[in-house]
């Protein structure tokens, strides 16, 4: 891996995706993507949960039938699910891996068919959006790897006072109709999860022991990408709890990001400048809040999207500070003599 690799911003920006996107808004009588809240919140407070649950009670036929087998697990959408991974893939991962891969499975094919809500429009224009100004067609490839854009499509990307997400609608959705309580469990810790700052402490056994700079918990992590990592490296990625009982490994669901030229005191630095000054507990509320929706809705993509230095097989490398845009190689607003 090389040093940084500008690219010029321009290059990045005009080369978006010119194919439909599933993600895409549509007409009135197909409207995609809306959200909602977690299971075990009310109606009253998830407006659109709502709407989505009496949609589909609305429904007497086509896809959206279907949609209530899948929930109940009397049928399955043979078409969508040839999209998503397989019993044999999923019998050669570790068990922590797969039981997350079989969660976002699930989520997705529920997705495809929940687009056909016009309850789910919003959500929709949202991540549409977002795929415009991010994902590109390439060449360049976009710096947003696709296991971060989709967790982020799924379970941060949020409308309305209650943070509404495509994560939440499914777990009431799901809730509503009788989806399989472990497969609920596992969906509601994703959509609790967020991408984080870590400091790389070293690797134990396999497997890498990551420090969450803006909480200071501790992870033992397996990490599917490969990339095992060194100590004192600065990764930006998410990591999710175990979740089986039998297991104590945490997983790192998306390709690691490495952060490069902002040693750890940078970015203790940049937490104190954006965390208020409070007690421990409110500062460590405040500090999940702000990793996963950032001050604005784009805020750490665009942090990834204008960071963006150089990339290997197994991890991507990014340099800079998410509130200093000069530092980011691709801003427009980059200075080489701003990185000491």
């Amino acid at each position: 891996m090389g040093a940084f690799s500008r690219l010029p911003p321009a290059q990045l920006r005009g080369a978006h995706k010119k194919v439909p996107s599933k993600w895409r808004s549509r007409n009135r009588s197909e409207n995609g993507w809306r959200t909602s809240v977690m299971a075990e919140r009310t109606a009253s407070t998830t407006p659109m949960a709502a709407k989505a649950i009496a949609e589909i009670k609305r429904h007497s036929r086509g896809k959206i039938v279907r949609l209530k087998d899948v929930i109940g697990g009397r049928a399955v959408a043979k078409e969508l699910q040839k999209t998503v991974v397989g019993p044999e893939r999923l019998a050669s991962m570790h068990p922590a891996h797969a039981a997350y891969i079989y969660a976002q499975n699930q989520v997705s094919v529920m997705s495809e068919m929940i687009t056909e809500l016009d309850a789910m429009a919003a959500i929709a224009d949202i991540v549409s959006k977002a795929e415009d100004m991010y994902l590109l067609s390439g060449p360049p490839i976009s710096p947003l790897s696709v296991s971060y854009f989709t967790c982020w499509a799924f379970f941060d990307a949020c409308v309305g006072p209650a943070n509404e997400t495509i994560g939440t609608t499914i777990l009431e959705v799901g809730a509503e109709f009788g989806m399989y309580g472990e497969l609920l469990r596992v969906i509601q810790l994703m959509q609790h999860s967020r991408m984080g700052i870590y400091l790389h402490e070293g690797v134990d056994r396999g497997l890498a022991v990551l420090r969450d700079i803006s909480t200071d918990s501790v992870s033992r992590c397996f990490v599917p990408a490969g990339y095992a990592g060194e100590k004192g490296q600065i990764w930006y990625a998410r990591v999710l709890p175990p979740p089986l009982s039998a297991g104590s490994e945490h997983v790192v669901f998306t390709t690691p990001y490495i952060v490069l030229a902002t040693p750890l005191p940078q970015w203790i630095a940049y937490f104190r400048r954006v965390l208020p000054v409070a007690p421990p507990q409110a500062r460590v509320d405040e500090a999940e809040r702000h990793m996963k929706y950032g001050p604005s809705r784009n805020y750490w993509s665009e942090f990834v999207f204008e960071s963006y230095v150089n990339y290997a097989e197994q991890a991507i490398f990014l340099g800079g500070l998410p509130d200093i845009p000069e530092r980011r190689p691709q801003s427009d607003l980059y200075r080489p003599d701003s990185q000491s």
